[in-house]
């Protein structure tokens, strides 16, 4: 029976490597037994799950690790509340919004 694991993203995407290095943990986990993995991106970390290019900083490359999770079946899932209270923020398409729960 596969486990389910949950790794959460909330460091911004563009001044460090630990948002590159959680993905690809994450990518790590669906090749390990097959786990079911989801990447939550909350606070600062839904930046990560918007459109960016990150190498015209100097930042780790984050596509290659987003595009592999959803290609493996993945699912990536954002704050609700922390995109809305980054206003011009939009997600990527292959990321649901998803509203916490009270």
């Amino acid at each position: 029976m596969a486990k389910q694991v949950t790794v959460l993203i909330r460091r911004p995407p563009l001044t460090s490597e630990k948002t590159a290095e959680a993905l690809r943990v994450a990518v790590g986990y669906t090749l390990a037994g097959g786990q079911r993995v989801t990447a939550c991106f909350v606070g600062d970390g839904v930046h990560a799950a918007g459109p960016l290019r990150p190498g015209l900083v100097g930042a780790p490359d984050l596509e290659k690790h987003l595009v592999g999770l959803k290609a493996l079946g993945q699912r990536l899932v954002a704050d609700a509340a922390a995109v809305r209270e980054r206003p011009g923020l939009t997600l990527r398409p292959e990321v649901e919004a998803l509203e916490p729960e009270e």
